[in-house]
């Protein structure tokens, strides 16, 4: 993820959300379960961005990863979930419980 999407905060709703009780890197989609027996899916920042760099609008500072296309760096992936319940992929790529929970879909094909 950019520099320049990490200083962007999202704002969510006030209240507490299902905590991640396992969660898989499948191709850059991750597959979250929550404590509360839901199964979600979201896309991972890898993966965003990648779609972004083709855009015009969006592409700007995330086009290098154009030149990386076809990389399989979820091979490996080392994940860790917090005691706050943020995730943390490689030791750098952190999702928040917010976004882990309101940002992925229920449905892989919601993506």
């Amino acid at each position: 993820m950019t520099k320049q999407d990490n200083d962007v905060k999202r704002s969510y709703p006030e209240g507490d959300v299902p905590k991640v009780t396992k969660i898989e890197n499948a191709s850059n989609i991750l597959v979250i379960e929550f404590d509360n027996g839901e199964t979600r899916y979201l896309k991972s920042h890898y993966a965003k961005d990648l779609v972004d760099a083709y855009s015009p609008t969006k592409g700007k500072g995330k086009r290098s990863l154009l030149m990386a296309f076809g990389s399989s760096n979820w091979i490996g992936t080392e994940i860790e979930i917090t005691e706050e319940g943020s995730v943390i992929l490689n030791g750098k790529d952190v999702y928040s419980p917010e976004e882990l929970w309101y940002d992925s879909k229920s449905h892989i094909s919601e993506l």
